[in-house]
């Protein structure tokens, strides 16, 4: 883990060399907000719409942030990944303090973190656990303040899941680490609508314009825990997962149908969804 390129205030190292202070509002509070984007062969995925999400991750949380230079950062680490998979990740939080303080100063210097990662992505089948939704309220900010997140997820890895679906009041919101499609028992592709509680996320943008002109259509709205029961297939969609079903869901009687056919066919369209938007 050594040698993997960092940027740390515009400097590049290696993640090793960068250190940060622990009077970092990121460190002290979570006030700050990230994004990740998927390398596909050294080309972006939805660059501009990842840039997008952070501008307005950063105007609700009435952060002043010069965005120049967060691309500038961003394809300064992409190079790294030149012909490879893998993924940037971007932080940015409202800077450092004197000492702890809730109210921060308005003149603190934003601070920038970010650093590159090759990988394979996962392609198989996870499990995952139910459980009610403990996150904070404005889950539309991608922040990163994940201890709900954590906390679930690891509880699920105690029983051998991956991920956890949550809900609120017995509505579905969407996964740990991604968002939720499903099946419902008469056919139809369902999926949370958006609201404060969930993440717009890429890839779920991809996978319901990929479907708006299909028999598939996506359904958005709230979505019955209870219909997981009923349902031939679940899965999670993300940056880094794509699409990736479940095979079961502890806490509902859901086991993945692997026959089923509609999936396979969504499938398709996902992926020359996504092949247009590398080759654009």
């Amino acid at each position: 883990m050594t040698d993997i390129p960092a940027i740390y205030q515009g400097k590049l190292e290696t993640l090793e060399q960068v250190k940060v202070s622990p009077l970092s509002r990121a460190y002290t509070f979570s006030d700050s907000i990230y994004e990740v984007i998927p390398y596909f062969s050294g080309k972006p995925l939805c660059f501009e719409e990842h840039i997008d999400r952070m501008k307005e991750s950063a105007s609700l949380m009435s952060m002043e942030v010069n965005f120049e230079t967060v691309v500038g950062d961003i394809k300064v680490l992409a190079e790294t990944l030149t012909n490879s998979d893998g993924y940037v990740y971007y932080q940015i939080s409202r800077g450092i303090d004197l000492v702890r303080a809730h109210l921060y100063e308005d003149d603190l210097e934003i601070e920038r973190f970010g650093y590159a990662m090759p990988i394979n992505f996962p392609s198989s089948p996870v499990s995952a656990m139910l459980c009610h939704d403990e996150r904070w309220g404005k889950c539309n900010i991608k922040s990163t303040s994940l201890l709900g997140n954590v906390l679930a997820m690891n509880k699920a890895k105690s029983l051998g899941c991956q991920e956890v679906v949550m809900h609120k009041d017995g509505f579905m919101t969407e996964a740990g680490a991604s968002n939720v499609f499903y099946f419902d028992s008469t056919g139809s592709v369902r999926t949370s609508s958006l609201s404060e509680n969930i993440l717009p996320g890429i890839t779920r943008e991809i996978l319901i314009k990929a479907l708006k002109d299909s028999p598939f259509c996506v359904k958005e709205g709230r979505c019955l825990i209870s219909d997981f029961n009923n349902s031939p297939c679940i899965w999670l969609t993300s940056s880094t997962k794509g699409m990736l079903p479940l095979t079961a869901l502890i806490g509902t009687e859901y086991r993945l149908d692997e026959s089923h056919s509609g999936y396979q066919e969504v499938v398709k369209l996902f992926n020359a969804a996504m092949q247009s938007h590398l080759e654009a």
